[in-house]
C-alpha cells in the first residue's frame, strides 16, 4: 500500500467521523477488500452510524452555527485542525489568523474564507463562544472562584469575562446556578 492510498484511507475515516459528528448517518465509507484492518475499521464505523440512525439520534451541532459541509476535504481536514487547535489551548491568547494559517500550512484567506465558509462564523467568534461554553461549563460544575474561573478561560480580566457572559447568555455568571458549590 503507498502512502498516498494510506492518507485517503485515513481522510475517509476523518470524513466519516465529522459526517457522524454532524449528525450525517446517510454516510458511509466505502469498504475496500485490499486492506484487512481498514475493512474492519470501515465496517465498524459504517455500523455505529446505523445504529445511531436507529436510535434517531440528533446531532448537538445540528441547525447551529457549527455545521461543517464537506466541500473540498483539504479545507475541511485543515479547519478541523484549527478548530481542535483552539479548544484545546482556550486559556491562551488567540494567535492571529496570520499565524493560524502559518501553523496550519495554508494561507491566511484561504483559511479565514474556508473557516467562515465551514462553521458559519469567524475564527475569533468561534473561540470566544468556545471560550464562554468552557467558563459556564466550569461555573456549573466546579467551585472554582469565578475570576479564576475568567483566566481558566482565556479572559485576560474579570471585566471583560463579566461583560462578554452576560451578552451571551443575558445573565451574570454569578446568578448561575452553582451545582457542586456545596461540596
Amino acid at each position: 500500500m503507498n502512502q498516498q492510498q494510506n492518507q485517503q484511507r485515513i481522510k475517509s475515516i476523518y470524513r466519516m467521523l465529522l459526517e457522524i459528528a454532524n449528525g450525517n448517518l446517510t454516510y458511509r465509507i466505502v469498504v475496500e477488500r485490499d486492506d484487512p484492518q481498514f475493512e474492519e475499521l470501515a465496517k465498524l464505523l459504517n455500523q455505529v452510524a446505523e445504529k445511531l440512525q436507529l436510535f434517531e439520534y440528533s446531532s448537538p451541532y445540528k441547525n447551529s452555527k457549527f455545521d461543517i459541509v464537506a466541500s473540498n476535504d483539504t479545507a475541511v481536514l485543515i479547519v478541523q485542525k484549527v478548530i481542535d487547535y483552539i479548544q484545546n489551548h482556550l486559556e491562551e491568547p488567540l494567535p492571529s489568523s496570520r499565524m493560524l494559517s502559518k501553523m496550519f500550512g495554508t494561507n491566511e484567506f484561504t483559511l479565514k474564507d474556508n473557516f467562515r465558509k465551514l462553521v458559519k462564523t469567524s475564527i475569533y467568534q468561534f473561540y470566544n463562544e468556545e471560550r464562554l461554553k468552557k467558563s459556564h461549563v466550569l461555573i456549573e460544575k466546579t467551585t472554582i472562584p469565578l475570576k479564576e474561573i475568567a483566566l481558566l478561560s482565556g479572559f485576560t480580566n474579570y471585566t471583560n469575562f463579566y461583560k462578554a457572559f452576560k451578552k451571551k447568555f443575558n445573565y451574570p455568571p454569578s446568578e448561575l446556578n452553582r451545582k457542586n458549590a456545596d461540596l
